[in-house]
């Protein structure tokens, strides 16, 4: 089935949309039926948050979703849920632009380099970031 713009992604391209990423979808399959029951269009949310190549404001578009509330939904849905799982510290933050790499430190991702297929913007601003700290150091 193709999608227009006006229907969102499927959970199965979502998921595929995860493992072309590199994430292991049965170990997320695992920790997500921990926190059910959770809507396909959650779930969906969640693959493709965790893949890292959209914004919150992709997300909301794709998902017909309010721009303003994606992040403060995503939270009660499934970050708060998530943490608990995840074992977080009481002071980081789960959200969509922390999911990936949250993930990542916990083993959810097969792969090693996790910053060539994440979101352009969010891993240009952190290569950015780490030349501006390595170039700081040298002075």
């Amino acid at each position: 089935m193709k999608r227009t713009l006006s229907t969102p992604p499927s959970l199965c391209d979502a998921q595929k949309q995860a493992r072309n990423c590199g994430l292991d979808i049965p170990k997320l399959e695992a920790l997500l039926k921990k926190i059910e029951p959770l809507s396909d269009k959650y779930k969906g949310i969640f693959y493709l948050a965790a893949a890292g190549l959209y914004s919150a404001d992709d997300l909301a578009k794709m998902f017909n979703h309010s721009q303003k509330n994606l992040n403060a939904d995503f939270n009660k849905n499934l970050g708060s849920h998530l943490k608990d799982y995840l074992e977080l510290d009481d002071s980081e933050r789960l959200g969509i632009t922390s999911l990936r790499r949250i993930l990542f430190r916990n083993g959810y991702c097969v792969i090693e380099d996790i910053l060539t297929t994440r979101y352009a913007e969010n891993s240009e601003l952190e290569r950015s970031a780490s030349y501006t700290i390595s170039t700081e150091s040298d002075h």
